[in-house]
Formats: C-alpha cells, sequence, structure tokens
C-alpha cells in the first residue's frame, strides 16, 4: 500500500499549513497563532495575556504578534519593553499655550507671555487682568483699560495725587455742600446744620426758623432741585429737563454725556457733548454731511491746489504734496526747493544744513550750483534716532489711531484700517486692513469695513460680499434687464420689484415719505419733538428745527442771550434782560435778588442782583443774593473768601485755634482735624499704624504675603527669601534664590535651580553633589540618588530613571526574565532560526533540536530505522510498519497493532494501529486494513446503513423483485407484500368482486346492486341512487351519479333518476315537456292516438275523451 498525501486536495482542510504523515497528515499554524480545537483553523496568540508581554505600561497585541507602547511623558528604551521618562516639555509643549518651563526630568509648568497670567487649569492663558492682583493698588475701585489699571473713586472721593488713593473731597470747602447755614465735612459726605433757632429743611440743605410752617417745599431756592421741582408730602421732588438726568441725591441735574462710548450719538468721528445736547464733528481732512452725523471726505486739493507748490494729490482724509522731478517737498511740506544728489560719502540732514550744502531755494536744481553747493559730496537725510518723516520731525508719540511704533522706532505700525506715515489716514476706498495691504471684493455697490474688509452691501444687495443681486437700476439672471423704478432706483435682482431708497416708498419708489415718517420705504418713525420742529428728514429722520428751538430732536430752547432760527441770532435786550427765545422781545427786569416770569423766585446759589444776572466771585462760598457780598465758608476768609486760614488758625473766619497735631501732621482748616501723613492715625496723629494696615489714616490693609512685611506709610512689601514681586506672592524664578530673589544659583541641573531660601542646589534626578554635577554612585539612582537599582543578570542600571538595559539573552523590567521563547540576543531583538519546535539558546541563538530532528536549523528528520535525540537509537517494527522519528513508535500498517505490529486488528476496530471503530451495521462485517463493511442480504451503504432500494433485494441488493401495483419487496427474501385491493404472488389480481382490503379478505356491505372499491371498500352507486351503501333513490328534481344533477323539465315534470330524462304528464311533450299535444294524439308524453271524429269532435290532450260539436254525439263523435 501506498500512503495517500491528503495535503494535496484542499490543503487536508488546514488553514494554514498541511504536514503530510504517513497513513494521516495534520496542520501547522505560523509562529504567533495557535491551532484550535478542530485541529485545522489558527488564531492569534494574544502575547499580552502572559505578564503583559514583558511590556513595563502598555501591551498591544497584533496578528502573529506584539508591541509594547509607553504612557503620556515616557518613550521606550532599547529593549522594547521598558519605559523610561522623556522631557515632559518635548511632548505637545508639555500642553501648555504659551511657555513650558521644565522644572525637572519629568516634572515642568507652564508660564504665559508677558501681559498673560495663568488660568485656572494652569495650561491656558488669558490676558491679565490688572484689576485682579490687589486690586490693581487702587484704593476704590480698578477700571481696566488697554491692559493698565484705571483708578476710580467712590462719590465724595476723588484722585489722589498717586493716581491710586482716595481721598476724601471736603465738599464744604469747595462749595459742593451748598448749605444754607454751617456745612460739617465728613468722609465721604458732608452734613449741613443751622444755627440756633433753625431746623433743617427736607433738602437737607436749607434752614428754616421753628417757628415758620413750611407750605410749599418748591418756594425756596426751587427746594434745592436743579431743574424742575413738585411739592410733595414728604418735601420737594425733583425733575430734569431733557438731555439731562437726575444725580444720586435726587437733587443735582447732571449733563447726560452722549458722546461716551455705548451712548445715543450718531456721529461717524468726533462728539462734542453740550449740556443738554451734543453735535458731531468730523476729523481734519473730512467734513460733516448733510445728516448731522457722517463725515464725508473733504478733497483739500479743489481749493487752491491745496497750498502745494507742484502737485496736489488728495488722499481719505487728508492730502499729499509732492515735487516734480529735481525738487523735493521743504520743511512745510508744501513748497518745493532743489533736490541735490551726490555720489560720495554721506552727511546727515543737519550737518548738511549747517556746512551750506543745501541750494538755495531759488535756484533751480540741476543747473549751476550756487554758493555752498557741492557736486562732489551727496547729501542724504538721515534722521537721528527715534525720529523719522520729511524733515525728521516725528517721533513714536506722534503715532494715531491706535498705531505703534515699530521695532526700531523708526516709524509707526498702523492699526488695521489706518495708513499714513503716523496712521492719521483712512484707508483709500477699495482697500482694508493693516497698513490698507488688502483689496476689498465687495460687489454691486457695496462698500467694505476698512478695519475688518466685511462689506456693507446696498438694499436689494446680500451675500457676503455682495455678490447677491445686481447693479443699481438692473436686474434678471444676467443683470440686463432695467429695472422700472423712479430715478433709476434699484430691484430686485430676480423679480424685479422695486427696492425703494430711504424717503420714498410706494410700487415704483415714485412718492415721497409722508409727514414724520423718514427711512427706506418710510418705515422709521422722526424721532422729533414734533411741536418743535418744522419737519424731519425723509431720508435719514434728521430734525429742521422751529425758530427759538435747537439740538438733534429739536429738544432745547435757545441758550439765554439767543433766539430765532437756528438760535444763530443775538438778543438786543439791555444788560441782564433776557429775550424770549422764539421773537427775541425783552422781557421785564426783576428786583436784585429774584427772577423768574413772575419775579417770585430767589436767586439760585452762585447768582446775585437784578434778574439773578451777574455771578458770585466768591470761589466755592456762596454770596449774599442781593449785594453780591461773599459769606466765606469754614477755612477761609478775605473779601472774595479765596485765602486760607493761616497756620494754625481753622473754622469760621479763621478764629479757631488747631490742635497740637504730632508726626508733621496738618491741621484741616475747615474742621479743625488733624491731617495725618500716610503711616499715622489718631486724634492727634500719634500712632504709627498696626502691623497689616497702611496709608492715610491706616484705612489701607496690607497685601503682602508669605510673612513679608509692610511700610506704614507706602505699602510697600519687604518680602521675605525665597518670594517677590509687589505683594510677595510670586516664588522666584527657577535659578534665583534669597531676599527679593537677588541671588543667582550656582547649580549645574537643566534648569539650574536651587532651593530659593537657603539657595541649596536642587539636584534633578539621577544627580548629586554640592554643584548637583555628579551621577548617582555606581548601583543607585533617582532623586537624592535615594533608591537602589535592581537589575539583575549583569545589566546596566540608568542612573537617572533606573532603567535597566539588559545584557544579551535577557529582558524584563529587570532583566530578570529570559528572551520569550522565539528570541534571543541583545534586547532579544534577533529571531531565532530553529524550525520544528527546537529552542535556541537565549543569548546566543544555537538550536537545540527536539528528539527526531538534526540540522543547524532543526529542519532534517532522523534517517530511516533511526530514532530520539540526535537520531541516535535503532527502530524495531514489523509487518511493514515505519517507526516515528522523535519516539521510535512503531507506526503500523492499516490492520495492524501492538508495540511492534506483530498483532491484527481485534473484531470491532480497523485502520493504523487499530484506533478506528468500524462503523458497520446490520450485521456488516468490518475490514481490519480499510475498515470497508461486507453487508448482509437486503442491506447496502458504506455502513451497511441503508435497507435495499424498493424493487431490490438480496446480497449487495442485485437481486430484483416482480411486484406490481405498487407492491413493496421484502429486501432480505424478495417475497412481495401487496397493497390493500390487490392479490397474487406479484400482486398481479385485483380483489374478487364483493371482496377488498388488505389480501382482499374483507367483503363489500353495498345496495342495490352497487360493486365496492377493491382498496377502500367504498361503495360506488349507480345513477339514481346514492347514500354510504347505495341504498337511497335520488330525491325528486335530482338525478344521475351520486344525485348531483338537478333535473330541468318544465311545468314541473319529473324526470327519470338514472337518466335525467323529462317523464312528461298527460297533455305535453318534448325533451323538456315543453310542447303541448298535436290534435290527435293525448297521454304522457302524447303517446296515445285519439279515436275521435276528426270533422265532429275534439280530443281531451290528458285523457284522450271525445268533446262532440255540431250535434254529434257518441263516444268517438
Amino acid at each position: 500500500l501506498s500512503d495517500t498525501n491528503e495535503c494535496e486536495a484542499g490543503n487536508g482542510g488546514c488553514e494554514s499549513q498541511c504536514c503530510n504523515t504517513i497513513g494521516s497528515f495534520y496542520c501547522k499554524c505560523p509562529d504567533g497563532l495557535a491551532l484550535q480545537e478542530d485541529g485545522k483553523t489558527c488564531a492569534d496568540i494574544d502575547e499580552c495575556q502572559v505578564h503583559n508581554g514583558g511590556c513595563q505600561h502598555r501591551c498591544v497585541n497584533t496578528l502573529g504578534s506584539y508591541y509594547c507602547e509607553c504612557k503620556p511623558g515616557f518613550r521606550l528604551h532599547t529593549d522594547g519593553r521598558t519605559c523610561i521618562p522623556v522631557n515632559t516639555c518635548a511632548v505637545n509643549n508639555g500642553g501648555c499655550e504659551h511657555d513650558c518651563v521644565q522644572v525637572t526630568l519629568t516634572q515642568h509648568r507652564c508660564q504665559c507671555r508677558h501681559g498673560y497670567q495663568l488660568r485656572a487649569d494652569g495650561t491656558r492663558c488669558a490676558l491679565r487682568n490688572p484689576c485682579a492682583e490687589r486690586n490693581g493698588g487702587c484704593m476704590h475701585q480698578c477700571r481696566s483699560h488697554r491692559g493698565t489699571a484705571l483708578c476710580e473713586c467712590h462719590p465724595g472721593y476723588r484722585l489722589a495725587a498717586d493716581n491710586r488713593a482716595c481721598e476724601d473731597v471736603n465738599e464744604c470747602l469747595t462749595g459742593l455742600a451748598m448749605c444754607a447755614h454751617q456745612c460739617l465735612n465728613t468722609r465721604g459726605s458732608f452734613k449741613c446744620t443751622c444755627n440756633p433757632g433753625y431746623e433743617l429743611g427736607a433738602d437737607g440743605k436749607q434752614c428754616y426758623r421753628i417757628a415758620m410752617e413750611i407750605v410749599n417745599s418748591c418756594e425756596v431756592n426751587n427746594g434745592g432741585c436743579s431743574h424742575t421741582c413738585q411739592h410733595t408730602s414728604s418735601g420737594p421732588a425733583c425733575a430734569c429737563n431733557f438731555g439731562y438726568q437726575l444725580g444720586e441725591d435726587q437733587k443735582t441735574c447732571t449733563d447726560i454725556n452722549e458722546c461716551d462710548s455705548g451712548s445715543r450719538s450718531c456721529c461717524q468721528q468726533d462728539c462734542y457733548n453740550y449740556p443738554g445736547g451734543y453735535e458731531c464733528a468730523c476729523h481734519a481732512g473730512y467734513r460733516l454731511s448733510t445728516d448731522g452725523c457722517g463725515c464725508d471726505d473733504l478733497d483739500e486739493c479743489s481749493s487752491n491746489n491745496g497750498g502745494c507748490e507742484h502737485t496736489c494729490q488728495n488722499q481719505i482724509g487728508s492730502f499729499q504734496c509732492s515735487c516734480q522731478i529735481g525738487y523735493k517737498l521743504d520743511e512745510d511740506q508744501k513748497s518745493c526747493i532743489c533736490n541735490l544728489s551726490y555720489n560720495t560719502d554721506t552727511f546727515t540732514f543737519a550737518a548738511a544744513w549747517a556746512w551750506g550744502f543745501l541750494c538755495p531755494s531759488s535756484q533751480c536744481c540741476g543747473s549751476s550750483l550756487g554758493k555752498g553747493c557741492l557736486s562732489s559730496i551727496p547729501l542724504v537725510a538721515v534722521c537721528l534716532e527715534h525720529t523719522f518723516g520729511h524733515d525728521c520731525s516725528l517721533s513714536c508719540e506722534d503715532c494715531r489711531n491706535g498705531g505703534t511704533c515699530n521695532e526700531d522706532r523708526s516709524g509707526c505700525d498702523c492699526a488695521e484700517g489706518w495708513s499714513g506715515i503716523i496712521c492719521n489716514q483712512t484707508c483709500p476706498e477699495g482697500t482694508f486692513g493693516r497698513n490698507c495691504s488688502f483689496t476689498c471684493l465687495c460687489k454691486n455697490g457695496g462698500t467694505c469695513d476698512p478695519v475688518t474688509g466685511a462689506c456693507r452691501c446696498p438694499p436689494g444687495v446680500t451675500g457676503d460680499l455682495c455678490e447677491d443681486g445686481c447693479p443699481k437700476g438692473f436686474y434678471g439672471k444676467q443683470c440686463r434687464k432695467k429695472c422700472n423704478c423712479a430715478n433709476r432706483g434699484r430691484c430686485h435682482r430676480i423679480y424685479g420689484a422695486c427696492l425703494c431708497d430711504p424717503g420714498l416708498y410706494g410700487r415704483y419708489c415714485h412718492l415721497v415719505c409722508p409727514k414724520w415718517v423718514f427711512g427706506p420705504g418710510c418705515s422709521e418713525e422722526c424721532l422729533c419733538v414734533q411741536h418743535n420742529t418744522q419737519h424731519c428728514d425723509k431720508r435719514d429722520g434728521s430734525c429742521t428745527c422751529k425758530p427759538g428751538y435747537h439740538g438733534k430732536l429739536c429738544e432745547t430752547k435757545c441758550d439765554p442771550g439767543y433766539y430765532g432760527e437756528g438760535c444763530k441770532k443775538k438778543c438786543s435786550c439791555p444788560l441782564q434782560v433776557s429775550c424770549d427765545h422764539v421773537t427775541g422781545e425783552c422781557w421785564k427786569e426783576c428786583p436784585a435778588g429774584y427772577h423768574g416770569e413772575n419775579c417770585d423766585q430767589e436767586c439760585p446759589e452762585g447768582t446775585f442782583g437784578a434778574d439773578c444776572l451777574l455771578s458770585c466771585s466768591c470761589g466755592a462760598s456762596p454770596c449774599d443774593r442781593i449785594t453780591g457780598t461773599c459769606v466765606c465758608l469754614p477755612g477761609w476768609t478775605g473779601h472774595d473768601c479765596g485765602k486760607a486760614c493761616p497756620e494754625g488758625h481753622w473754622g469760621l473766619g479763621c478764629q479757631e485755634m488747631c490742635p497740637a497735631c504730632a508726626n508733621n501732621a496738618s491741621c484741616d482748616a475747615a474742621t479743625g482735624r488733624c491731617v495725618c501723613p500716610p503711616g499715622f492715625a489718631g486724634p492727634r496723629c500719634q500712632d504709627v499704624c498696626a502691623p497689616g494696615w497702611f496709608g492715610p489714616d491706616c484705612q489701607l490693609r496690607c497685601s503682602c504675603g508669605n510673612d513679608g512685611h509692610c511700610h506704614p506709610a507706602t505699602g510697600k512689601c519687604s518680602c521675605a527669601p525665597g518670594w517677590t514681586g509687589f505683594d510677595c506672592r510670586r516664588a522666584c524664578d527657577p535659578g534665583r534664590w534669597g531676599l527679593d530673589c537677588a541671588n543667582a544659583c550656582n547649580c549645574s541641573s537643566s534648569d539650574g535651580s536651587c532651593n530659593a531660601v537657603t539657595g541649596q542646589c536642587i539636584c534633578e534626578a539621577g544627580y548629586t553633589g554640592v554643584r548637583c554635577d555628579e551621577k548617582c554612585p555606581e548601583g543607585w539612582f533617582g532623586l537624592h540618588c535615594r533608591h537602589r537599582c535592581q537589575c539583575a543578570n549583569g545589566a546596566l542600571c540608568d542612573h537617572v530613571s533606573g532603567a535597566c538595559t539588559c545584557s544579551p539573552g535577557w529582558r524584563g523590567t529587570f532583566c530578570e526574565r529570559t528572551c520569550p521563547d522565539g528570541f534571543y540576543g541583545l534586547e532579544c531583538q534577533e529571531t531565532c532560526k530553529c524550525l520544528n519546535g527546537a529552542h535556541c539558546d537565549h543569548a546566543t541563538g544555537q538550536c537545540r533540536c527536539p528528539p527526531g530532528w538534526a540540522g543547524p536549523s532543526c529542519n532534517q528528520t532522523c534517517q530511516e530505522n533511526s530514532f530520539g535525540e540526535n537520531c541516535s537509537q535503532t527502530c524495531n517494527c514489523s509487518n511493514n510498519a515505519t517507526c516515528d522519528h522523535v519516539s521510535g513508535q512503531c507506526l503500523c500498517a492499516a490492520g495492524w497493532t501492538g508495540p511492534t505490529c506483530q498483532q491484527g486488528c481485534p473484531a470491532g476496530s480497523y485502520g493504523a494501529n487499530c484506533h478506528q471503530q468500524c462503523l458497520c451495521q446490520n450485521g456488516g462485517q468490518c475490514d481490519p486494513a480499510t475498515g470497508h463493511c461486507a453487508c448482509p442480504d437486503g442491506w447496502a451503504g458504506l455502513a451497511c446503513e441503508l435497507e435495499c432500494a424498493q424493487g431490490r433485494f438480496g446480497a449487495g441488493c442485485r437481486r430484483s423483485c416482480g411486484c406490481q401495483h405498487g407492491g413493496r419487496c421484502e429486501h432480505r427474501t424478495g417475497l412481495c407484500r401487496c397493497p390493500p385491493g390487490w392479490t397474487g404472488e406479484k400482486c398481479e389480481s385485483r380483489c374478487p368482486a364483493g371482496f377488498h382490503g388488505a389480501g382482499c379478505r374483507e367483503l363489500c356491505d353495498c345496495e342495490n346492486g352497487a360493486p365496492c372499491e377493491a382498496a377502500s371498500g367504498r361503495c360506488r352507486c349507480p345513477a339514481g341512487f346514492s347514500g354510504e351503501r347505495c341504498q337511497t333513490g335520488c330525491k325528486e328534481g335530482t338525478y344521475g351519479e351520486g344525485c348531483r344533477q338537478a333535473c330541468d323539465c318544465e311545468g314541473g315534470a319529473p324526470c327519470d333518476p338514472a337518466t335525467g330524462r323529462c317523464l312528461c304528464p298527460p297533455g305535453k311533450t318534448g325533451v323538456k315537456c315543453g310542447s303541448d299535444c298535436q290534435a290527435n294524439k293525448y297521454g304522457p308524453n302524447c303517446t296515445f292516438s285519439c279515436d275521435c271524429a276528426t270533422s265532429s269532435s275534439q280530443c281531451n290532450a290528458q285523457n284522450g275523451q271525445c268533446l262532440c260539436v255540431n250535434g254529434y254525439i257518441g263516444s268517438t263523435c
């Protein structure tokens, strides 16, 4: 027998490698894959499941292999398994938004650039809020402005000279208190008091006699209100005119500054506020447009050539003169003088002028040079340091509109939207951005923002670039159709519907807006005060005031002394007499001390005389409303109250003596209180500020942290060693130490850092020594060299991380494991070349062959009749058996078994080593070699599991049965088993009449001569009968087999139950009995002939009786 190579057919069913053997085969998988339980498919071996694959951090399995990964902040060692720390700043900048500072090998900190501060997450940076630290140094309120802290004070205080501290405003001295009798200053406020016999009024300022009944709180001094006063039960209620707002004291009216940022002004450029209103103005080179808000460029060149001697070129918001060739601009930037060029050394502008190298302006350049002009010496204007411009007269302080100095301070670096030598010119039309270097891309009449370049589209045009629209006057897909709108107006780009300009409305935009509405489609209402307004502009809603009024909304009467249209006419009334604001008519004069229409109002503070038209000249002190005589406030003296009390005196008339104030404190001339210098407090300024407090009256809290000391006068912090900053809250930067971090560290570490207090060097991991310049001793590693190395098997230990560098053949974190099976050498990077399960030396890679294999790579089997280790043993097998080259076990030929293959297979087994079980069934005999079954009579199939096919029987099912009519043959003997209704040796005969069923042994049970079916015995009824045994005749009206057919006879005639033929009654005939009998016929179906004389009688068609006529009688007439 020859071996069958199962691997040749479909690779033996193996997924990978198929290995043929004598009498069998087996499947094999490549390295990294393992054979599954089915012995054929291969599955990946997850090396990471066993000791994490030898990886120190993460093990990543792959198909047939694996690899190691390290955590963030570490890198893979050369052994491919150990992880060592890396410079953490080198990976993604340490996660820092700005700068990453490496503190140690494994630690870093984030640091922000100047002007920024670290956010709470320790990685991102935000613009530094100067007010966030110590309130920006401000005593009260701090406001951030362009990165600078601006200090503000609470009401009742004012900013001190240092622009940080807030000092109390003495309202009594400045005249802000306006107390009727006496004023007492308090911190942040004041208090009015009255003379004996008087009491303070509801306004807190006026004094009234105690016996006096106050009827109208507004009668005296207008109730203290600046503008309108209304008497209430609780006192005067004040209100303000348009353009003013009520102050915190609910009496004073202060002007609303519409020009403040974020306010309601419409000014495009400059805004000038005035009491009750504001006006717009434009920069030089612009003029106010007709709407009073916008600014249009002024073409300076259109008038007198802009003053230029040669050429004038207009620019947005400015103009520039230039000269013809051979000339240059003079210092006035308008005149032109000779421009001399030389070809040798260079002189400065100042030196050339001093030495007379400039030609006189009267001489023509290029002609003969005048006195002092040297053709051999060049002249180039070179500005001195930090100056620039045509005449070197400009410096960085001249940069405008957000422009900043360039790096060498030789010119301005303009912000977006500005250009020019000092950034005073807006971008020319069609340009935008920094230095106006970008070109606008706006289409269809759109204009672009000079700063951002964003397009402002005209009505009916949309899109980022105003691209979705047509030029004015056109529409359609190609913008070739003309709009049917008045004044060549703009229309919808697709439909052609008119889109009205401001001031117009209607289908064709041909109608002007009605009164008091304006804008596109007249959609906005005018805000003008209609009573004071003639009309409002249909386009922009600007107001044209009636005579006697002015302001943006015509809300304000003419100022005193002016009247008429635009309030431009001056009154021609006598001195101190007012006029009507509309007509200019002079009003009557009130007596001294009073004013008003009925002269019933006393002069307000600061005025006196007839009609109160004269102003007091008493500084902050009040004056007599009739005579104007000054009534000095405490602390002041002189006829105009302009002199402060002499030193050592205070109070009314300076009659009080100051107390003895200590520590160079001064005496308040109004109150007599000692005003302490910063750092002192107490009634006589005798106490030094307590620890933690400083400043005026010791009211400011020190902000020094970390044991820092605060100066009692200035609050300046003296920091402890290791700390710095204005509040001693910033630790010394790496590399600095000591008081105010003034000392530099003398260390060899990467960042040179040391202990911020003592200066002692802080060594990085792996280093030691006074200056951290020595590596850890052998066998030690890490921070302070305190960790003992754990490397085994002759491995080297890294002095920084302790990572082990293994000797050839070793691996693992501490080199404690040999190379994994299949690898050898340094860092286990070499792959063993050994085959057939041989192992290699983990250091040298030399193969150690398993029994049965030989050769350098163990790829050769033992020669015939030899086996075992080094193929040194001899086989002992019989009956053509082969010997296993590994174990020497005999591989018996099929049908033989036993240690030396000398025994035949026992019954029920067969094949190689008789290991296979016979599958023969039903008494089949099994071949001991092949396992083929020899089947008994009547059986077939590989395991004799199948009966002979129907129609076959006997040995091998080779004989044919002769059974007929569905008879089945016994598979062993060939005898026929007949189906019901048949009989005979071959089932060739039906059952005899009257019998049925299996073997024809059952009798039929049918009536009326009906036969039965031979198989089932069911009765087959003849026509005219029905029922299970054919015992019932057909019902009237039915006939045929099973009585299933209906009779088709007319007149209710019955039919034959067997044939269905109609049985006609007497007098009827025909197939359906539908015809009457002929004259000489009668009876059923007209079958009888009448015997009546035809000429003298008629025959009855039913019974044949003669009916005589014409006198005839007799049975036949």
